[in-house]
């Protein structure tokens, strides 16, 4: 489990792009729609691929890890494809 900060939440709010050390992880939020906000610190496994729990102040939110980028603009491009903007 590693450290990142929301850099990027769809205007559906269930998307988000967390930065992290190796890259940015494009994660979907799944029943905690809304509950993360750009600047959040968070936490989760960033190499996933598929269901993972993400942490927030030790809380944890069902998602989907969709994958890393190098490039933040490429991470925030999937987000907006898959949720709405």
């Amino acid at each position: 489990m590693a450290g990142g900060q929301v850099v990027f939440v769809s205007r559906n709010r269930g998307m988000i792009v967390v930065q992290h050390n190796d890259g940015f992880a494009v994660v979907e939020l799944l029943g905690s729609e809304g509950e993360l906000q750009i600047g959040d610190d968070v936490k989760g496994d960033w190499d996933a691929l598929g269901g993972e729990p993400i942490f927030k102040d030790d809380d944890e939110h069902d998602a989907y890890f969709q994958g890393n980028w190098g490039s933040s603009a490429l991470a925030v491009e999937i987000a907006r494809s898959a949720g709405g903007g």
